[in-house]
């Protein structure tokens, strides 16, 4: 064997080289971490962190774009939409194509400062909500609250997992609600009210986030320990098919007393007078066939002056919502046609779809889960200890396994389940504005559609990489567009 030279001379040996940028990402860890808790294998926390960078620049990317968009000198309305609204047919009584057309170019400038005032503010909230997950992952405050919780139950006599579950996930929605408070004050106080549009008073806002806590508590809290009861009766093998049948009945449950019971806690719901417009709302149920059981308008115009109308529920249930707001700014006619679009989603029957989607995202969610949260590794590289075979989630709280994977594991995948769904709902949109057509609402469908985006200040001309990506509705221009175009067939 060859001796070292350098220790014939008493000289130490060389310093080892300081680890590389790649090193230390391979060996990142939260600062706060279990007694226990071992080192992970795999660079679960290091990948995740850059997937969220990732996605992170992709989406600032886009709103530069957006506010690039609005931002060019001089407030005006697309040429195709000028052409659009010039050439639409009226009734008698209704608004003139000249009279929109108007109305739009004076409320472009108004539109444009709204946008640009929501476009810096989201840039400033996806900054704050960024700063927020790395600390959150970085910092160990998952492992961090569930110790707390553990602590408390100790001092209070309340232990078991699905009790520290609940107390965990007490102070999870705390740190959340209170963390996100500056910006929803802001955006409803500032944002929202510098453009006319925020009626909520903060006596208002302080009740409606103390009747969302108490619901949270007293609905959602069962609710969790039920979800965890039925993951540790299933085991890996059955479980995407107890966790689906579980998220069916409970979906189907709050679908049933959400508008019975939770909406009225918030806003007053007054079955729609008697009158022409009601007359002829229920003459349009009766020619499709539509159950129709319930009839209401709700004081929107308590919080916001944006307007909206929606149906909602399954079988008895079923009820037609119009805002009061809505009320005051479309005629009889344009309301039943934007109504007309409303009964065309139930029509094509994209109500149960979207459910059945939704349960199908669970299956598939909860299949993936069941394979790959007993790993120890993935508990180690977020800071908790875990024992590899001990349960499907290694040994780690059920809980804690559930919030790992959906916000870090299954985020790559829900990113694109997102777009695929912001897909179809544009197509499902285009769909329910063709029925609307079919049974003779075009044009007041089109007039009603203008209006609606006028008075919400809506973006006129977005740019269309940005609207593809995060719209759920197609732009204006498009849906007039395809309106016509069912018109000319």
């Amino acid at each position: 064997m060859i001796p070292n030279p350098m220790a014939l001379f008493g000289a130490a040996p060389p310093p080892a080289p300081p680890p590389t940028l790649l090193d230390s990402l391979l060996t990142l860890a939260p600062r706060y971490r279990q007694a226990g808790c071992g080192t992970s294998a795999y660079p679960f926390l290091a990948a995740t962190i850059l997937f969220t960078l990732l996605m992170q620049a992709w989406e600032r990317y886009l709103d530069w774009r957006q506010h690039r968009r609005i931002s060019e000198p001089g407030s005006r309305v697309p040429r195709e939409l000028e052409a659009l609204v010039d050439g639409m047919q009226t009734s008698q009584g209704e608004s003139s194509p000249a009279a929109l057309l108007a109305k739009l170019k004076a409320k472009a400038p108004a539109t444009r400062a709204y946008a640009l005032d929501k476009s810096r503010f989201k840039f400033v909230c996806t900054t704050y909500s960024l700063a927020k997950a790395l600390a959150f992952v970085l910092l160990g405050a998952m492992p961090y609250l569930w110790d707390s919780a553990e602590s408390i139950g100790q001092k209070y006599g309340v232990g078991g997992e699905i009790k520290t579950s609940l107390i965990f996930y007490g102070l999870w929605e705390l740190a959340d609600t209170l963390l996100n408070l500056p910006t929803a004050l802001y955006s409803t106080f500032v944002v929202e009210a510098k453009h006319g549009f925020n009626k909520t008073t903060p006596l208002l806002f302080v009740t409606d986030l103390g009747k969302t806590l108490a619901l949270t508590a007293l609905l959602g809290a069962p609710m969790l320990a039920l979800f965890i009861k039925v993951i540790q009766m299933a085991g890996p093998q059955n479980l995407a098919l107890y966790v689906g049948t579980f998220f069916v009945l409970v979906s189907t449950f709050f679908v049933t007393i959400y508008p019975v019971v939770i909406q009225p806690l918030f806003n007053t719901y007054e079955p729609l007078e008697a009158g022409p417009l009601r007359t002829k709302i229920e003459a349009l149920a009766q020619k499709v066939h539509y159950p129709l059981y319930k009839l209401f308008k709700v004081d929107g115009s308590k919080r916001s002056s944006h307007s909206n109308a929606y149906m909602y529920g399954f079988f008895k249930s079923k009820r037609i919502v119009l805002f009061d707001t809505l009320l005051k700014q479309c005629s009889d006619e344009e309301i039943v046609a934007i109504l007309a679009h409303e009964l065309g989603h139930w029509h094509h029957g994209h109500v149960l779809l979207t459910f059945g989607i939704s349960q199908l995202y669970i299956f598939t969610a909860f299949a993936f889960f069941g394979r790959c949260m007993g790993s120890v590794d993935i508990y180690s590289a977020f800071g908790f200890a875990a024992e590899a075979g001990a349960s499907s989630t290694a040994g780690a709280p059920i809980i804690v396994g559930v919030l790992l994977f959906f916000a870090f594991l299954w985020e790559p995948v829900d990113h694109l389940l997102s777009f695929v769904m912001t897909w179809n709902s544009r197509r499902m949109e285009f769909q329910a504005d063709a029925y609307g057509r079919t049974q003779g609402f075009g044009a007041p469908l089109q007039r009603g559609l203008v209006k609606i985006t006028f008075e919400n200040l809506g973006v006129l001309d977005p740019d269309p990489w940005f609207s593809t990506y995060h719209h759920s509705h197609p732009p204006l221009v498009e849906r007039l567009r395809g309106i016509d175009s069912k018109k000319a067939r």
